[in-house]
């Protein structure tokens, strides 16, 4: 029978992430490459109506972090949201939880090494996108492996050069757009607002799916759920991470693509999409002057693909040793280092960069892609489980009479609900909008859930620990 602890294996995980580091490892998997890179293929959909768009889309991933900080911040255990899941929904909701979210950030993985080596193709025309790929897996592996300190600090300035770059980038084009200064004397004003068809070229329709592109850019806003087992102070830090998240993200996304159809029009913008040295952020860069302005978005490009695998393999990683201490992974991913680092878990997670690797090396036109369509049938079942997961802690939390937990979310079970049917809406959207979900997501669904059947009938897999024994070691 498979136990819970082991008196001869460290297994539990340490408290030394600080609250400013939980606050950037909130963020950083919400700020990828889409941000900086990829706005133009949303923007194709809704025009300047974009702004609405991103909007609503970051109400939805909003709702989700509040209930994810709700919890957590009440049950700060390794696997987060996952080992609640499973006491929550039992056995098959615990299974389906963090198994679901470990292979969408890994598969998120392989997908930003995959973009970052894409990058550095842009400074060396020669390099091999597998060997590029292989590279940046080794470098991402090794903060991992190394203690959870150094991974704190190395995403702490990760996010901190991802935010100074939009910091920059919207007061400059503020500057542009209101003065003129520096590449004019006259104001550019807003004309571009409303050129090429309106404000929302495409009406309504156009606004609804560009919200359906807009919601996996903020896929990874889930790290702040995982990283709470690894906080000093969770009943803190987690509720703080989740209220500043709301204002940055709001500043981040909806500022940035609000200047980013105003400095020029949005059909230009959609026609340069997806090369680094004809972003929107190039431009603000060049009009202030700056010399070699896309070797400035290059570099922040490959800084914010690796700051987003960086955070993805962690957090996939600790989904892992989560599951390994309830016995629905390979016994020796539950254990840690006496730093607390699960390397054993990050070495099942590297299996991630093999698959990259092989695309980027057997399909390289295809590579990114595959893997972005097929982690984003990930984060829609990530959010019904985190919603469905929230409405039974709700639930026996309220028939416990316990105290109140640090932070909650209001409007509780029907903001679930709504949450729910929008991600069904969604995953129904794309259909026609990115096809790839379908054709990857049905399989791998059904895959997932046969897997449990199989393992719980093979081994009948053992009951979920209480909550209770989970809690990571204090210093």
């Amino acid at each position: 029978m498979q136990t819970h602890t082991h008196e001869q294996e460290h297994t539990q995980l340490e408290r030394k992430l600080t609250s400013a580091q939980i606050s950037m490892i909130a963020l950083s998997g919400a700020l990828g490459t889409g941000l900086f890179l990829g706005a133009g293929s949303t923007i194709s959909f809704a025009g300047p109506a974009t702004i609405i768009s991103y909007a609503l889309a970051g109400s939805v991933a909003l709702s989700v972090v509040w209930a994810l900080a709700e919890m957590v911040s009440a049950h700060p255990v390794p696997g987060g949201h996952g080992a609640i899941a499973a006491t929550h929904l039992g056995k098959l909701g615990g299974y389906i939880s963090r198994w679901n979210f470990a292979i969408t950030m890994l598969t998120a993985v392989g997908a930003e090494v995959t973009a970052a080596a894409t990058y550095f193709q842009y400074w060396f025309p020669n390099l091999n996108l597998g060997l590029g790929t292989v590279l940046c897996s080794v470098f991402i592996v090794a903060l991992n492996l190394a203690t959870v300190r150094l991974y704190g600090t190395s995403e702490y300035w990760f996010s901190m050069i991802k935010v100074t770059a939009i910091v920059i980038f919207i007061i400059l084009g503020l500057a542009v757009i209101f003065t003129g200064w520096p590449s004019s004397d006259e104001p550019l004003g807003f004309a571009n607002l409303t050129s090429d068809g309106g404000f929302a070229p495409k009406g309504v329709i156009g606004i609804l799916l560009a919200s359906c592109m807009a919601v996996f850019s903020f896929g990874g806003i889930e790290n702040v759920s995982v990283s709470a087992a690894e906080s000093e102070h969770p009943e803190r830090d987690i509720p703080r991470a989740a209220s500043t998240m709301i204002w940055r993200l709001l500043i981040f996304y909806i500022l940035v693509i609000a200047v980013i159809v105003t400095l020029q029009p949005w059909t230009t913008t959609v026609a340069e999409s997806g090369q680094a040295d004809s972003s929107p952020f190039v431009k603000v860069l060049d009009s202030a002057g700056l010399a070699g302005a896309g070797h400035i978005m290059n570099a922040i490009l490959i800084v914010a693909a690796l700051s987003a695998a960086n955070g993805c393999l962690y957090t996939g990683s600790r989904m892992i040793h989560s599951l390994a201490l309830d016995g629905m992974a390979p016994r020796f991913a539950a254990r840690t280092t006496q730093q607390g680092a699960p390397r054993g878990a990050v070495g099942i997670a590297t299996l991630c960069f093999f698959i990259a690797s092989a695309l980027a090396i057997f399909s390289p036109n295809s590579a990114f892609m595959s893997l972005y369509g097929a982690a984003t049938v990930g984060i829609l079942v990530t959010w019904v489980m985190v919603m469905l997961t929230h409405i039974k802690f709700r639930q026996h939390w309220n028939t416990q009479n316990f105290a109140r937990p640090p932070a909650r979310l209001w409007g509780a079970p029907v903001v679930n609900i709504a949450v729910i049917i929008i991600s069904v809406a969604i995953f129904i959207a794309l259909r026609t909008l990115l096809p790839v979900v379908w054709t990857a997501g049905i399989p791998y669904l059904i895959i997932l859930f046969a897997s449990f059947f199989i393992l719980n009938a093979v081994r009948k897999l053992p009951e979920p620990a209480p909550l209770t024994t989970r809690i990571a070691k204090e210093d």
